[in-house]
């Protein structure tokens, strides 16, 4: 097929050229042709579209057909976003992922980019050579040279590293979190010595690989020494000098050069590149001389007038226009001498020298057969080849052929007849010159093409990050025995010559209570839903325990209840599904993406439970747009194959009409019958659908609250599957429990649930959550900007240049219809609606369908839009005033966009000219950091995460956590769930005596939050294994401990140890220790076993009686070891 392809004359004179002109001709054909060029000529090939959509389209096809290192991304914002400092950390990622790979491998490349790409400036080819420094292990090292070189390459000194781009030093370790690895590393020296190399876990900070090697290569496109940042300040202030600048720029100016001084937000002061090369490099200096592939230079011209005019604006608005005149990007035109094959997708180019290739487009088919067979008819003379990868496509395929009588060859290829292959084409063309008819699945079927994107931007691998959960001077915490304090820093006391650390809180009437650290595990962080400020709690007073008993009383009201249901459920008999056959198995290779890992589990524990005789009861909880439905898909079409009719209830009829198309387009052709069932429906059709499901000819009803009426009787209903329970009334709510009784029930939250919540919700509602996103998604490009019209303009026309949509936000309802005018304004091109919510709902439902279909380009909306609302054609979102949002709403808005395999873009918007105060600044700031790595993002997550307990554990309960925090909720419902009695009192060990000091040197750590940390695990030690692990961990995070520390440990073990043995006196000497068991735990001593270890043991152990009290003397005057660590050795030996 290959061959056949690339044996066209068409491409073989384009195979064999270095520049010249070509028309009519489509992206497929052309996607064949670059495919081919650089198997077979083995050359690097720049592929240069006309916008990053095409781009996008570009990258993702090639790399279908060829290795994953082959073709490279080189992504780049549109010069207004640029010069607004504004670049998008995944697209620069990306790039120097890009950069890097064109200089550091043999190998050739197709990279593809923009013509902005193409003249953007970059540093030179040298500059990016020199900056890559590799360290080797058992190689010396200057230490101070290593951070210099960090430093001029953009990494920022933290105490802990937890993301791209950050190190630290700590004694004689180095962590380092480079961007283009997923884990950090952590180098350790001995003296100048390089001893180890080892990557290590950002969650835990624990190491766990050995390397050889570590390149620590630049952050950001703009990197220099400071020899070169002098020469670059003083050529920067020489350029501005004499020139008139506005107020606006002048304070500009003043920002930037302070942010270039001090190595600040590099990424958003690449407009100054200029200044800090000898020359205008491009891409195409890193290259050795690309064939090069320019893609419409007709649509880059207009783009490039369109940027021009926009700039204009920009400069009107900046009352100036100093900045936008900086050498940045070079126009298409200025690359006069440069050799490139131009294509020209539409024949309106008229030149002598240009070639017409005649290569026409193929429509779909739309999976219509009657069709297929009238083009077969009509290309009867020509060389057809169908592509098919389904095995159910190409059975479907194959059967209509046969039934026809319509002759075709199998998986191999001849002249001028029809030709069935078993491969994935890249589209499909018709090349009437010479006969041919490629046809691709996606054109026959109309199914999305499998993309694989490839995006290597480390930034979008989110993990945990841990210093959501520390405690920092001013945090809130709630103390399990005395309430709601204040927490104001570790203090450090010396008490009878031991130091002994507290964690220093403050109560009502600015009353003080010091905790010891090794009372650590009583002090929980106080979390609430939108971060409130509590009431602080009185010290002494009854007021607490009331309120926690309170708590507690009513999470066991909670679980008795859930006690109940589950009885019920468990005793319940319901229907046992069949196990999958083949059909299941093609309608599960109709979904047009790889499934995820946790998407794959959860479709295979519903499955389980189906087959289960037990009604099924499953929460699926996942992220908005991470595969959900799906699952809700093959469950329903698994009930179906058994006859059985299913139910899918959702809050809202938009949601409703959107998952009727879904399921009818995925069910109907395996012969189901799918209805609606809502305000959208006329009465007449409502009656013949209602009187369709009491006679059983419904397979499928999708519908909302008019699914629960009375009226509504299923023939024989199976599963019942249920979005968002949350969002329904209460009588709606128990008319659901009322259907649920004996049927497989399913229901689906887009809300994160806390893990506590959910061991111990298991049992009552088995649960599946889908915590990965999609495969094929690009992460959104978020931008924090100040609101500029020029800006707005250049997004929307960005965005409706690719035929999609757009959401403004707007949160006043008062004067929306203002915005909306405005809009109008500076897009007239654009159709433009609005929706709030004061509107009536029906109002309401008609904009967001109409918008839905396409009517409109742009919904302004308040916050309505943050759920609900799933439109895979909107993938632009701007936020007008993005500082008035709580980030948990920012998180759940921003995942409206982003919800197809299309880069989508946030612009997060606030007005400059506004006084902000320092809590809004705070907030910005956090906004700004709103990366799906950074800590905004993860406190959204968390915020989200103590709504979403809310939601299960119902309305009530979410009062009753923000009473006491979210941390202590969680400890209360562990302990109703485990049926742990009530504490009255504070827990007092049997052995109170200091041995140790119970404080760790500043010295040794010196952040606060993480000596807390420690201490913490200090408190959790429970074995001599614990206490090596901690141990081990310590000095690779921190280097060498030091006694005091180790004895520290052993002694907290010592207490927990002794205390279950029931230790209540402790007599230590100089050459033994004696121990004294309580007469209580005396009785229940094992004196066999206690024997048979003082026997057994190389230190002397003598044993006593007295008073009732079991007596254990250890001798350890000619013993190496601290008597601590002996004792907890002999303890644990008698536990074992």
């Amino acid at each position: 097929m290959d061959q056949m392809i690339k044996d066209q004359l068409k491409i073989r004179q384009i195979l064999n050229k270095k520049e010249g002109q070509f028309k009519k001709l489509n992206d497929p054909f052309l996607q064949y042709t670059i495919n081919y060029d650089f198997l077979e000529n083995k050359e690097n090939i720049l592929v240069v579209a006309p916008n990053l959509y095409e781009a996008q389209k570009y990258y993702d096809q090639l790399t279908t057909n060829l290795s994953d290192d082959s073709v490279l991304f080189y992504p780049v914002d549109q010069t207004l976003t640029s010069i607004m400092a504004l670049g998008s950390p995944e697209f620069k990622n990306e790039r120097l992922y890009t950069l890097r790979q064109i200089l550091n491998s043999d190998k050739k490349h197709i990279v593809v980019t923009t013509h902005q790409g193409l003249g953007q400036l970059q540093l030179s080819p040298v500059d990016y050579e020199k900056s890559v420094y590799t360290l080797y292990k058992n190689k010396d090292y200057d230490i101070e040279k290593i951070t210099k070189t960090l430093v001029y390459n953009g990494y920022t000194r933290n105490y802990t590293v937890e993301r791209p781009g950050e190190f630290s030093i700590r004694g004689n370790i180095i962590d380092i979190f480079t961007p283009d690895n997923p884990h950090p590393f952590r180098l350790d020296f001995f003296g100048d010595e390089l001893e180890s190399i080892k990557l290590f876990d950002v969650e835990t900070q624990k190491s766990f690989e050995f390397k050889e090697k570590i390149s620590i290569a630049p952050l950001h496109e703009l990197f220099f020494t400071d020899e070169q940042k002098n020469s670059a300040l003083i050529k920067i202030k020489e350029y501005f000098y004499n020139k008139e600048l506005s107020e606006e720029e002048t304070q500009k100016l003043s920002n930037d050069l302070l942010q270039l001084e001090e190595r600040q937000k590099l990424d958003k002061l690449s407009l100054y590149t200029y200044f800090f090369t000898d020359q205008f490099y491009t891409i195409l200096d890193f290259f050795k001389e690309p064939k090069i592939y320019m893609i419409d230079k007709n649509k880059m011209l207009i783009n490039e007038k369109t940027t021009y005019e926009d700039l204009l604006t920009y400069n009107e608005t900046l009352k100036g226009d100093h900045f936008t005149q900086i050498p940045y990007r070079k126009n298409i035109s200025e690359f006069t001498n440069l050799k490139t094959l131009d294509f020209y997708i539409t024949d309106n180019t008229h030149s002598e020298s240009i070639i017409d290739l005649n290569i026409i487009d193929f429509e779909s088919l739309h999976a219509n057969f009657k069709l297929l067979k009238e083009t077969l008819k009509q290309y009867h003379n020509y060389t057809i080849i169908l592509g098919l990868t389904k095995p159910n496509y190409k059975e479907l395929v194959e059967e209509f052929l046969d039934t026809e009588n319509i002759s075709y060859n199998k998986d191999h290829i001849k002249n001028l007849e029809l030709n069935v292959i078993t491969k994935e084409l890249l589209g499909s063309f018709i090349n009437p010159d010479e006969k041919l008819l490629v046809i691709s699945e996606t054109e026959i079927f109309n199914s999305k093409f499998k993309t694989r994107i490839q995006y290597r931007s480390v930034i979008n691998q989110a993990v945990k990050i841990r210093s959501v959960d520390e405690l920092n001077e001013g945090d809130y915490v709630v103390h399990y025995d005395y309430g709601i304090g204040q927490y104001k820093g570790l203090k450090t006391m010396d008490l009878s010559g031991n130091k002994r650390d507290y964690l220093y809180l403050v109560y009502a009437n600015d009353e003080s209570l010091y905790v010891p650290v090794d009372k650590i595990d009583l002090v929980l962080k106080y979390k609430s839903y939108e971060n409130g400020s509590p009431k602080l709690s009185k010290l002494g007073g009854k007021q607490w325990s009331k309120t926690k008993a309170n708590v507690k009383k009513r999470i066991k009201d909670l679980s008795d209840r859930l006690l109940v249901l589950y009885a019920k459920r468990n005793a319940a008999i319901g229907f046992s599904f069949s196990n999958d056959n083949e059909m299941m198995q093609n309608f599960e290779n109709d979904f047009a993406y790889q499934t995820t890992k946790d998407q794959q589990e959860a479709i295979d524990q519903v499955k389980n439970d189906m087959h289960n005789q037990r009604p099924m009861d499953r929460l699926i909880a996942g992220d908005v747009g991470f595969g959900k439905t799906e699952v809700a898909l093959r469950a329903a079409f698994k009930a179906v194959l058994d006859a059985k009719q299913v139910a899918y209830l959702v809050p809202t009829t938009v949601l409703a009409r959107q998952h009727f198309h879904t399921f009818k387009d995925r069910f109907e052709k395996y012969g189901a019958n799918v209805a609606l069932l809502s305000r959208f429906v006329s009465p007449k059709q409502q009656k013949e659908t209602i009187d369709k499901i009491k006679a059983g000819l419904v397979d499928v009803v999708i519908g909302t609250h008019r699914l629960l009426s009375e009226d509504i009787k299923f023939k024989d209903l199976g599963l019942f599957i249920i979005d968002e329970e949350q969002r329904f009334g209460v009588e709606h709510k128990e008319k659901i429990k009322e259907m649920k009784i004996n049927v497989d029930t399913l229901t689906l939250s887009a809300t994160p649930i806390p893990r506590t919540v959910q061991m111990a919700m298991y049992g009552l509602k088995d649960l599946s959550m889908i915590e990965t996103p999609p495969l094929n998604r690009y992460p959104v490009q978020t931008y924090v900007v100040e609101r500029q019209d020029a800006l707005i303009k250049e997004a929307i026309q960005r965005e409706l240049a690719r035929g999609g949509q757009i959401f403004y936000l707007y949160n006043k309802t008062s004067d929306i219809e203002n915005i909306v005018l405005k809009l109008k304004k500076l897009v007239p091109e654009a159709r433009i609606t609005y929706a709030h919510g004061k509107m009536n709902k029906e109002k309401l439902e008609d904009v967001l369908t109409e918008f839905i279909d396409h009517q409109f380009d742009i919904l302004v909306a308040t916050t309505i839009i943050e759920t609900g609302v799933d439109i895979p054609n909107t993938n632009t979102l701007i936020i007008h005033d993005a500082d008035n949002l709580g980030l948990s709403q920012l998180y759940q808005v921003r995942g409206r966009v982003g919800r197809s395999d299309r880069i989508a873009y946030a612009y997060l918007m606030y007005d400059a000219r506004k006084n902000i105060n320092d809590e809004a600044k705070k907030r910005l700031s956090v906004i700004e950091d709103f990366t799906d790595l950074g800590s905004g993002f993860k406190i959204a997550l968390r915020d989200l995460s103590i709504r979403g307990a809310g939601d299960i554990l119902g309305e009530e309960q979410s009062g009753f956590i923000d009473s006491v925090g979210m941390d202590l909720y969680m400890k209360l419902l562990d302990e109703v769930m485990q049926d742990k009695p009530e504490e009255q009192e504070p827990k007092i060990e049997v052995v109170d005596e200091v041995y140790s000091d119970r404080h760790i040197e500043k010295e040794y750590i010196e952040s606060d939050a993480v000596r807390i940390e420690i201490h913490k695990r200090i408190s959790q030690l429970n074995s001599i294994e614990n206490v090596s692990e901690l141990k081990v961990e310590l000095e690779d995070r921190f280097g060498k401990l030091s006694p005091e520390l180790v004895l520290y440990m052993y002694e907290k073990l010592f207490k927990k140890l002794s205390s279950k043995l029931g230790v209540e006196k402790v007599i230590p000497g100089t050459n033994e220790v004696l121990l004294v068991i309580s007469i209580e735990k005396s009785k229940e001593i094992n004196g066999e076993k206690l024997f048979e270890i003082a026997n057994n043991s190389k230190i002397p152990i003598k044993l006593g009686y007295l008073k009732g009290r079991v007596q254990i003397t250890v001798v350890t005057k000619n013993e190496e070891s601290h008597w601590l660590y002996i004792i907890c050795k002999i303890i644990e030996n008698y536990y074992k």
